[in-house]
């Protein structure tokens, strides 16, 4: 079983952020032709494929429906084979790492010096926690094969 392809749409060139979505998303699906997917992984895209397909190119909402196939393809991929793309643990843990460890951290700070403005000291220490925590992830994620040949913003 095979994924289906994209439909070949021409657009404008005014629509440079929906030329660079549904780029994105072919080198998605071009990347993914490449992997060994369970069956049922593959008819779940190819529902996903044919709806946007299906998709006119004037349609209004075009954009939104790019970018909704992708975010559920993403999903699909993370959920049930656990594939990211690059840098995805990096991304996840900056954000968490400052809240998690930083903020806590820096109220520790601030109640030991007795001063608010030591709050602030905690992010950044949190932000290398987490990047490095991140990092580790992608790595690891990297040797399994697990990680995607492109980085998704």
């Amino acid at each position: 079983m095979e994924l289906e392809a994209l439909k070949k749409r021409n657009f404008s060139e005014k629509k440079k952020a929906m030329i660079k979505e549904y780029t994105l998303l072919e080198k998605l699906f071009q990347e993914l032709q490449h992997r060994e997917l369970p069956p049922e992984v593959i008819v779940e895209l190819n529902t996903e494929i044919s709806r946007l397909n299906a998709v006119l190119d004037t349609h209004i909402k075009l954009f939104f429906y790019i970018k909704l196939v992708k975010k559920k393809v993403l999903k699909t991929l993370l959920e049930d084979l656990e594939i990211v793309p690059k840098n995805y643990y990096r991304n996840l843990w900056l954000a968490l790492g400052m809240s998690v460890f930083g903020l806590p951290l820096g109220v520790v700070f601030s109640s030991i010096f007795d001063n608010t403005a030591f709050i602030g000291i905690g992010l950044p220490i949190g932000m290398i926690v987490g990047l490095a925590f991140g990092t580790t992830l992608d790595k690891k994620a990297e040797e399994n094969n697990r990680q995607l040949e492109l980085e998704i913003s």
